[in-house]
């Protein structure tokens, strides 16, 4: 009887033994659904040749600060002119690129008249303006650049089941020129000849900046840019500005992309005949065409 109990112990131990192994190898092996980013799991990307982005856009966006002539004149808020009304502009921008270089063009224009009534006497250059008499200002601005960006650092995080990096990211540093045509002129309504006042600049200042875009999946991007000019003044002129751009882009196909942000332009511009400390400021939205 005990060698028969031992026997049925034995045969016992060794089904289960034998069943403990066939579900240890049918049993799959774990998956791992974590995006790399965010586990420490990704590796740097490789440059991806030649590229060419074509992004026009619709700017709704209005001047704001202080505006004024030259002359040693107070300048006058922009408010007070009639000229902080938000107006829909426009403007594009082209980038072309390289494994790790971009280089990219852009430019936009903003342009802005109203009617006002001044409230007290005061003096725009030469043009004097009584209390009550009724102005008509027109405000006008293009801001082109040219920038050169290297990118300094990137990554892809592990692919999907597509072979598309579910994250990837870009950090570049840009450098350039940054221009501004600028003019605003001024005018009594029903003055007559002589009352009125015009003032006009172009100016040229080197910037230095950058560039971040985190990307998922190839279709969704959320960037950030800024950048900084300044150059001292020179004859008669000199300035200073910032530019803080904030855009997300959903791309439903490789070619093809739409995108939506905000951008906040600041800037300080002084001339014998024009000055200007404020910003332009306002949503944005376009597409973006990649070929």
């Amino acid at each position: 009887m005990p060698r028969f109990v031992a026997v049925v112990f034995l045969a016992c131990s060794a089904l289960g033994a034998q069943a403990q192994e066939a579900a240890t190898e049918a049993a799959p092996e774990p998956r791992d659904d974590g995006l790399g980013f965010f586990s420490g799991d990704y590796e740097l990307a490789e440059p991806e040749g030649y590229s060419v982005k074509f992004e026009p856009f619709v700017w709704y966006v209005s001047p704001g600060g202080d505006v004024g002539f030259g002359g040693d004149t107070p300048l006058v808020d922009t408010s007070d002119l009639s000229l902080d009304n938000p107006w829909v502009s426009g403007g594009a921008e082209l980038h072309l690129g390289k494994d790790k270089w971009r280089l990219s063009l852009l430019g936009a224009h903003s342009q802005q008249n109203g009617d006002s009534v001044a409230n007290s006497a005061l003096m725009l250059n030469t043009l004097p303006v009584a209390a009550g008499d009724t102005i008509h200002a027109e405000f006008d601005m293009t801001v082109a650049s040219v920038r050169a960006g290297y990118e300094v650092w990137s990554f892809a995080a592990e692919p999907n089941n597509e072979g598309i990096p579910r994250i990837s990211s870009a950090l570049e540093v840009v450098g350039g020129l940054r221009a501004f045509d600028y003019s605003l002129e001024s005018e009594i309504n029903g003055g007559g000849p002589g009352m009125r006042v015009k003032g006009d600049m172009f100016h040229v200042e080197p910037i230095v900046g950058m560039k971040w875009e985190i990307e998922f999946e190839r279709k969704f991007a959320i960037d950030f840019s800024s950048n900084f000019g300044y150059l001292p003044k020179l004859d008669d002129q000199s300035s200073s500005s910032l530019d803080l751009t904030a855009g997300f882009r959903y791309r439903p196909s490789p070619n093809l992309g739409v995108q939506i942000g905000y951008r906040l332009l600041v800037f300080d511009l002084e001339d014998d005949d024009v000055e200007a400390e404020g910003a332009l400021a306002g949503l944005y939205g376009g597409i973006s065409i990649r070929f």
